[in-house]
């Protein structure tokens, strides 16, 4: 009976130096929380991979699934091992061009980590190549095959499969400490958020609504957003905070195109509470540099000066298609573009201010005493625990 196993190479991790062990461990415990609902014996370090054997091969699309969201990993490979001894190898690669159609190309991708094996790779290629070829009539492609059989000589074994996986690379969740998101239901903040998980910083999240005056739509949609990223760090905290109050004082004594300034130094503001009471290292923020106005370089400076942490914003510089293709790519591009009304949004006076002086805008926050009324809204926050699995 053969033994189907997961070999997965990682990505960033193959850079680090006396501390790759410690990121090792924390990708190792990942994965085992990442697979506990699929069937496997054993996860663990070989020669620089990750092996997990004993996989149910008819599970292969729920493997998929569940690892092209584990970050860290570079790509995956579904393979069966076989003893280190080219006439099984032989047979255990043709064994995997069984139902391969005959008008498909092929081409023998191998790779020698034991060294001491009597055959190169270019050897391996040459033998496995000749022998499928002989055997199944299928023509060899080198450059843009339709199938790629992968063998891995590793230690006392040989690993071959054909079904090579791309994951996201990046850094395990938990290796970079945590931050605190200002999540929309909108496109950009759902990317920007995974960017930094993609970085290994384990996230939660902070969103602003402003029922009743708009609908709770957004909270739903924000649940929503979160259940997909929890697909890649499986638990996170949301907190909501209804800001409509705050937003009506703003509204009453400031003029109209201060509005979304000052209601977005509020946001930065009650997140600060937040992060410094919970240790949350940075903000992060779905901004990007002139795409509406309150995102003017002014303005952002503006906004900036409300907090005491730094705010990470990791689409500063991308065009509107590369994010959509980003949120399309990770699942939360057709949640983000369910109607809502977004708190800032909702409000938008015909002529904002877009090169904002900072003076200018202190001196207008001043007016609502911002700081005293934060204080008293601050007991409306709530917290809510998501989790993957809920």
């Amino acid at each position: 009976m053969s033994n189907h196993v997961i070999i997965l190479h990682l990505h960033e991790l193959t850079l680090k130096g006396n501390n790759r062990s410690w990121f090792e461990k924390i990708l190792i415990k990942n994965l085992s929380i990442h697979l506990k609902h699929l069937p496997y014996k054993n996860i663990s370090i070989i020669s620089g991979r990750i092996l997990i054997t004993s996989i149910n091969i008819n599970l292969i699309k729920d493997y998929k699934e569940c690892l092209s969201c584990v970050l860290g990993i570079r790509n995956f490979l579904f393979a069966i091992e076989v003893d280190l001894n080219i006439e099984k190898i032989k047979d255990k690669s043709l064994s995997l061009f069984s139902d391969i159609n005959s008008h498909k190309t092929f081409r023998i991708s191998s790779r020698r980590q034991n060294k001491n094996y009597k055959l190169t790779s270019q050897d391996i290629n040459c033998i496995i190549g000749e022998y499928i070829q002989v055997n199944t009539g299928l023509k060899v492609n080198l450059t843009n095959p339709d199938i790629d059989l992968v063998i891995e000589v590793v230690n006392d074994k040989a690993f071959v499969g054909i079904e090579k996986i791309e994951a996201f690379g990046g850094l395990p969740v938990g290796t970079g400490e945590k931050a605190l998101s200002l999540i929309s239901s909108g496109i950009d903040s759902p990317v920007a958020s995974f960017n930094l998980l993609k970085r290994g910083v384990k996230l939660d999240y902070i969103h602003f609504h402003s029922a009743p005056a708009t609908s709770t739509q957004s909270i739903y949609n924000v649940e929503s957003l979160l259940k997909v990223l929890c697909k890649y760090q499986l638990q996170c905290n949301l907190y909501l905070f209804p800001l409509l109050d705050i937003q009506n004082k703003i509204m009453d004594v400031v003029d109209s195109k201060f509005w979304i300034l000052l209601f977005r130094r509020a946001m930065m503001k009650i997140s600060n509470i937040i992060a410094l009471e919970n240790n949350y290292k940075v903000l992060v923020s779905g901004e990007n540099i002139g795409q509406v106005a309150s995102q003017t370089l002014s303005n952002i400076v503006a906004i900036q000066d409300a907090s005491h942490i730094p705010i990470i914003r990791p689409l500063s510089g991308y065009n509107k298609e590369e994010i959509v293709n980003q949120a399309e790519k990770i699942g939360t591009y057709k949640i983000s573009i369910e109607p809502y009304q977004d708190c800032c949004s909702y409000f938008v006076p015909p002529n904002p201010e877009t090169k904002a002086k900072l003076e200018r805008i202190r001196y207008q926050e001043q007016k609502v005493n911002l700081d005293e009324i934060i204080k008293t809204e601050i007991l409306k926050l709530e917290k809510k625990e998501i989790s993957l699995y809920e």
